[in-house]
Order: structure tokens, then C-alpha cells, then sequence
């Protein structure tokens, strides 16, 4: 709460026509924060489901003739 003090009693001693700069720049903030970021990779990897049975890893190693016996 320091921080929202000393900037209020910086904006009691500015004029109306500084006042109105710093609300531009304070708009020019809040749109950037607005701005939708770019999906990482995780994010993309996190949306990719798979529609496969429950042992296809097993038939895939099979397949590839891997030995997959549980002793």
C-alpha cells in the first residue's frame, strides 16, 4: 500500500494538464495488459487429447516388436 500512497501524493501536487498525461499513460497500460499473449508451448501441448485405447502404447510396442510381458 506504500507505493499507491506515494503515487497519490505525487498526483495532489500535479497540474490538470499533467494529470491528463498520466491517465493516457495509465490507459496505455491497461491495453497492453488487455493484449491476449501468445500461447506457449506448454499451453498448446496441454490442448492435444488423444483418442486411443487404453493399451495403445502396449499394441504400438508390440508392433514394433518390444517385448511388453509384465513378469
Amino acid at each position: 500500500m506504500v507505493t499507491k500512497q506515494k503515487i497519490q501524493e505525487k498526483l495532489d501536487n500535479l497540474t490538470p494538464e499533467q494529470l491528463n498525461q498520466v491517465y493516457g499513460i495509465i490507459e496505455e497500460l491497461s491495453n497492453l495488459e488487455n493484449v491476449e499473449k501468445k500461447p506457449n508451448l506448454m499451453s498448446k501441448l496441454q490442448k492435444i487429447s488423444i483418442d486411443a485405447p487404453e493399451d495403445f502404447s502396449v499394441q504400438l510396442a508390440t508392433r514394433f516388436g518390444r517385448d511388453v510381458s509384465e513378469d
